[in-house]
């Protein structure tokens, strides 16, 4: 049985080139930013063109580029070794996509056949409108437009139990301070997860409560092997009132508490981009009294991967537990 998993994330942009940002914002404007504000059709442009410039102006003058991609290929490797540890009998393929640049979802999804079963995986930390609602309404619309009958329907599935995840981010932290050999003793630990507005103006499920959950669960596990810990939000600043504190306050209470060092480990994403980087970097260096670990998001990490293997594998028998295979039909939905 030939079994695909479809491995889904943004697609940021490695480079700053204009162009790719541009395409890249105009693709979010309307997939993403319009389920959020009703923003005016004639407006998109303007807006699309501003965000593509100030990212392009950013990254070149930060000489920044977005590991995303690379990250998001070694996470498909590194998956499917997992994979065909936990079950030989099954000839596994994993696939990359994008939801903002190519290949795109739905390209991918037209190169497989319609009789194998494909589980698309988001990868974020939260189930929200803003990420696993995503590849759930654009297979909606493949499968309006397509007209394919799949025997096999395709699958998204859902986030990393939350304390599943807490305890492998917990483990990821205490493994890089001892490579780095950093006693928590004297030291504040910084957490970071992209932010959101508080009251958008469609209601909508910004995924702020199962994200609260998850860093508690971080802060549970490691409040003994720190000297303080302190949760901060990276956010924009238009569209209303947004989660709080924002990083900046968060690492001000540091300061504020008499502490000069800091491990900063942005949590609330599964793989290192812009957001983790490049704004946890401007906003360490906005607190020149500090001096900081910037720890790595959880990556392609062997620990992380093989638990999303483990997770593939079960969800699979869970949903087709007697699947029957007779020639190039298989019985049942994944």
């Amino acid at each position: 049985m030939t079994r695909h998993v479809i491995l889904i994330t943004y697609g940021e942009p490695p480079t700053p080139a204009f162009g790719m940002q541009l395409k890249y914002s105009w693709r979010i404007l309307l997939g993403l930013t319009r389920r959020v504000a009703p923003i005016p059709v004639w407006l998109l442009p303007v807006i699309a063109m501003s965000r593509a410039r100030f990212r392009n102006r950013l990254w070149s003058r930060e000489q920044y580029g977005s590991p995303l991609e690379a990250i998001t290929r070694a996470q498909a490797e590194g998956l499917h070794a997992a994979l065909a540890l936990l079950d030989r009998d099954v000839d596994w393929r994993v696939h990359v996509a994008y939801e903002f640049r190519d290949p795109l979802l739905e390209s991918v999804l037209n190169g497989i056949p319609p009789n194998e079963a494909v589980a698309v995986l988001p990868m974020y930390v939260a189930d929200s409108a803003f990420t696993h609602a995503i590849s759930r309404e654009a297979i909606e619309h493949w499968t309006a437009r397509s007209g394919r009958n799949r025997r096999v329907p395709v699958r998204v599935l859902p986030p990393m139990d939350e304390e599943r995840f807490a305890e492998l981010s917990a483990q990821h932290v205490r493994r890089v301070l001892s490579e780095h050999r950093v006693d928590g003793s004297d030291v504040a630990l910084v957490l970071a997860a992209h932010g959101t507005l508080l009251n958008p103006p469609r209601p909508i499920d910004t995924g702020r409560e199962a994200t609260e959950r998850i860093c508690a669960g971080i802060v549970n596990r490691l409040s003994n092997n720190f000297a303080m810990v302190a949760n901060g939000w990276l956010n924009h600043v238009y569209g209303g009132r947004w989660t709080e504190p924002p990083i900046e306050d968060a690492l001000r209470q540091v300061v504020s508490k008499g502490y000069r060092k800091v491990v900063y480990f942005p949590y609330g994403f599964t793989a290192d981009n812009a957001e983790s980087e490049l704004e946890g970097r401007i906003a360490l260096r906005g607190c020149a009294e500090l001096t900081a670990v910037h720890l790595p998001c959880i990556n392609a990490s062997r620990d992380y991967l093989s638990a999303l293997a483990q997770d593939i594998v079960e969800d699979g028998r869970s949903v087709i537990p007697n699947a029957a295979i007779s020639g190039h039909v298989i019985t049942g939905a994944l």
